[in-house]
């Protein structure tokens, strides 16, 4: 974090702020109140989540009047999402609130009293210290574009989920019942449709015949290999595929019904963020980017919300726990690695950008290969890799601050690559 952006928040508490802490729960919330030293000034107050939200305005209120402040922060753990509506009302009422890192209050824990204390007022007091000392992040502002991204983007990832559930479920039914067949056919080939399609087991494959088999599988695949056919044919007749049941073919009709299904669904809704995304004016920029494609820009934004709202590329990398941290002492120098504190969907989605950068752009495949291969002291792929993701980050930072676009051949001009 830069010196600027914590000396800001430190700023931000004064002699007349109140700072209300609050312990997010299911049902019951505590809240506890400080001043910008960390004194408790304020009794504790308990109040429903699900229910009249305005006991808590109305002790906010209260408090600020007893104590002469003027100004009041609210701060909360971002506790799965019970904390959401709590937000909204507070924002609806003109209030400021803040986030307090999980990570932050567990490292605190026991910090002002050394006792190693877990309940609800304990850490509603601990967050509203912590808060007076800066320790809060700001929460992730989205616009009405921004969050359908948002949205859709967990629906397509719930989904994408689903799908993987229900292909692992017809791998388990092909090892069971025709072990052999995804040595011909994969799950997701044209050619193995119609034998789904029509709950065909090996035995019903064996007793057909050559020509009413083939008969069935190209009526919908015209083009299919006649060689698969009869491969898939010959292994009916051998297969070590354990006897069916009653619910053998109720089984796979339902596991492959449902696969259309969710295919049909992911499509749709990536042609939807797409549509969306296409209206940001730096996605269209990083498109044209070979390797990088709208569904890994709508992953990144998706994590991150407008990159406009963000001043430096370290900030990104920040938060999908991709900055680097060292741990070194005295005469030892220890080695950097990423943090991985941050948000870990992020963190994925920028891996599996880099690794298709690597792929599939020629400026990074060759900033790989002199990671790897030139440089003095050579890194190791996954390093590399990570480098690659920094440098991407950067490009994409002045994407948007600069309202440019990407020239590829000069940035290996100014690269490290023909440095040597």
């Amino acid at each position: 974090m830069r010196v600027n952006e914590v000396n800001e928040k430190i700023g931000r508490i004064t002699e007349d702020t109140l700072i209300c802490g609050i312990d997010i729960g299911k049902t019951n919330c505590c809240a506890r109140f400080c001043d910008y030293r960390g004194m408790e000034v304020y009794k504790k107050v308990w109040f429903d989540r699900t229910k009249n939200l305005d006991v808590i305005g109305c002790n906010i209120t209260a408090s600020m009047y007893e104590t002469g402040k003027n100004d009041v922060i609210i701060a909360f753990e971002p506790t799965g999402h019970y904390w959401l509506n709590v937000n909204k009302y507070f924002v609806d009422c003109g209030l400021e609130t803040v986030l307090m890192p999980t990570q932050t209050v567990k490292q605190e824990k026991g910090s002002y009293d050394q006792q190693p204390i877990k309940s609800d007022p304990v850490d509603a007091l601990l967050i509203a210290r912590l808060t007076s000392q800066g320790k809060y992040v700001k929460k992730i502002e989205r616009d009405e574009l921004y969050q359908d991204i948002y949205s859709g983007y967990r629906l397509y990832e719930d989904i994408k989920k689903e799908l993987n559930r229900i292909k692992n479920k017809i791998h388990v039914w092909n090892d069971k019942y025709f072990p052999e067949m995804e040595h011909v056919y994969q799950i997701d080939s044209v050619g193995i449709k119609p034998i789904y399609k029509n709950t065909l087991l090996p035995s019903d494959i064996k007793e057909m015949s050559m020509d009413e088999f083939t008969k069935l599988i190209t009526k919908e695949n015209p083009y299919a290999r006649k060689a698969s056919i009869r491969r898939i044919k010959e292994l009916s007749e051998k297969t070590s595929g354990i006897n069916p049941d009653k619910y053998t073919k109720k089984e796979i009709k339902y596991l492959y019904t449902r696969y259309l299904e969710l295919e049909n669904e992911i499509e749709e809704i990536k042609k939807e963020l797409i549509e969306l995304a296409s209206q940001i004016d730096y996605v269209e920029e990083a498109v044209k980017i070979d390797g990088i494609g709208y569904m890994s820009m709508i992953g990144i934004i998706a994590e991150t919300g407008d990159l406009n709202n963000y001043d430096h590329a370290k900030q990104v990398l920040k938060m999908s726990g991709l900055s680097l941290k060292e741990t070194s002492s005295g005469q030892k120098k220890g080695k950097k690695h990423i943090s991985k504190r941050g948000r870990p969907i992020l963190r994925r989605n920028l891996k599996q950008t880099g690794i298709a950068l690597v792929g599939k752009n020629s400026f990074f495949m060759q900033l790989h290969n002199y990671y790897i291969t030139e440089r003095e002291r050579p890194l190791t792929k996954i390093i590399s890799i990570n480098a690659i993701i920094r440098k991407f980050v950067y490009i994409l930072m002045a994407l948007v601050k600069n309202k440019d676009s990407f020239d590829e051949e000069k940035a290996i001009r100014e690269s490290c690559i023909l440095s040597n």
